[in-house]
């Protein structure tokens, strides 16, 4: 795993977790490769594994069966699958498939997906649930990230920019958010999109070739460098998304060569963001650049079609107060209004309060006090941003209707805009221009 605080000399080998805890996993099926041999081994065991063989693990308590054709094994300590003859190069679709993979964890797109995973396979268990890792070199899980995060047609200079910026955040080391599970990071959204070889392309390859080793750094240390699908048009603050103090690569930035007329400073004001959101300006992330009928060919293989850059949403009050309730207890029985209490740079609300009745029919208020819990606590499947005005509908008794969402960007919009990054690779701006830009400040430096 990697050492917290510590600027690594050489390529680090890191653990991604594919499965967490909350998933429920007590069994998993893998199947090796037709190409390669693979071996298994478990409390100083060693079994040889069939090309193309599909190997079913269960967890029963505290025990692991092993389902191979016919035969069922037994194991207490962790089971490592893992290639009898490792390859220096990494080839698309190379390694162990894992079916029925969640993507989208916690979030609006959430699906299960089979992944192919290079390196070594780990089995563990963790409070009656089944744990699968992935060990690998860190150079490796780049060359998957890029493609994972967006599509394999992406100029190469998006692919470089995002890798960097990826090897940037994960050697940051920064939020450490399973490392009590023995994971360097998990592989969805709530820190890095990864997929394996699933979706690997000569491209990624290159673009982590191209910059391998190479980092953001302010200050002799390694940027966190937080990147998101769309700003909307103008980068948020650190600050303003997450505690801690300001960060002085991470602010609110305009994606854009020069502010944009319709951005009438600042977006935390309502008048100011509700203009902003009701344009179309000129951007790196906007449709201008990018024509959204044209984003399919450039998203990641698990991104659905959408509006990115601006988007509007119908909310029932009844499934809000369902939401709420879910999510955080709350007994609601009438929502009656919603009040936004501040925003961000970039006009994403990081505190609303909810008006409502609750079931002893008492008037109460409801606060949502994060960027994070806004997103959480709008929408079932997590709301694409929280950037967004709301305007009310109500019926002649005067009970709310619904709510009407405008909303702007994707994300929580803190450093690289991925559409943004795609749109000045279009323009034939260079990987090292594409950090700079949403990393003001920030020198690129070559660690290993």
């Amino acid at each position: 795993m990697l050492i917290p605080d510590t600027i690594p000399n050489k390529e680090p080998v890191i653990r991604v977790g594919i499965t967490l805890p909350e998933d429920d996993y007590t069994s998993i099926t893998l199947v090796t490769p037709d190409d390669q041999d693979y071996q298994m081994e478990s409390g100083g065991r060693t079994t040889m594994l069939s090309r193309n063989q599909q190997v079913l693990i269960k967890l029963h308590g505290e025990q692991f069966t092993i389902h191979i054709n016919e035969e069922e094994l037994r194991a207490e300590s962790e089971i490592r699958i893992f290639p009898v003859v490792s390859r220096q190069a990494l080839a698309p679709q190379e390694g162990v498939t894992v079916k029925n993979v969640i993507s989208g964890r916690g979030f609006h797109w959430r699906k299960y997906i089979n992944v192919i995973l290079p390196g070594t396979v780990i089995i563990e268990k963790y409070r009656q649930r089944l744990l699968v890792i992935n060990e690998l070199p860190l150079e490796h899980y780049l060359m998957c990230v890029a493609t994972s995060e967006m599509g394999a047609a992406c100029p190469p200079a998006l692919i470089e920019a995002q890798t960097i910026a990826a090897r940037s955040w994960l050697l940051a080391n920064v939020e450490q958010k399973h490392r009590d599970l023995g994971m360097d990071v998990c592989n969805d959204d709530c820190c890095q999109r990864y997929q394996g070889t699933t979706f690997l392309t000569e491209q990624s390859v290159q673009g982590a070739l191209n910059t391998y080793g190479h980092v953001l750094m302010y200050e002799n240390k390694i940027c966190d460098a937080r990147y998101s699908k769309s700003c909307g048009g103008v980068m948020e603050s650190f600050d303003a998304i997450w505690d801690g103090a300001p960060v002085p690569y991470l602010q609110v930035v305009a994606d854009a060569a020069q502010d944009p007329p319709e951005w009438r400073k600042p977006l935390s004001e309502e008048q100011n963001f509700e203009y902003w959101v009701n344009h179309v300006p000129d951007t790196f992330c906007s449709p201008h650049t990018i024509p959204e009928d044209e984003l399919k060919k450039y998203l990641g293989s698990v991104d659905e079609e959408g509006h990115y850059f601006r988007w509007e949403q119908e909310i029932d009050p009844q499934q809000l107060a369902a939401n709420l309730q879910r999510h955080f207890g709350a007994d609601i029985r009438e929502i009656t209004d919603i009040r936004i209490i501040s925003r961000g740079g970039s006009g994403r609300i990081n505190h609303l309060t909810i008006d409502y009745i609750d079931g002893q029919g008492r008037k109460q208020a409801f606060e949502l006090d994060s960027e994070y819990k806004v997103r959480q606590g709008m929408h079932a499947s997590f709301l694409y941003s929280s950037a967004f005005t709301v305007r009310t509908v109500r019926n002649a008794q005067d009970h709310v209707e619904k709510f009407i969402l405008k909303g702007a960007g994707w994300g929580h919009g803190v450093g690289l805009c991925q559409i943004g990054a795609l749109g000045m690779s279009l323009k034939g701006y260079s990987s090292p221009e594409i950090v700079s830009h949403y990393y003001p400040g920030s020198i690129l430096k070559k660690i290993y």
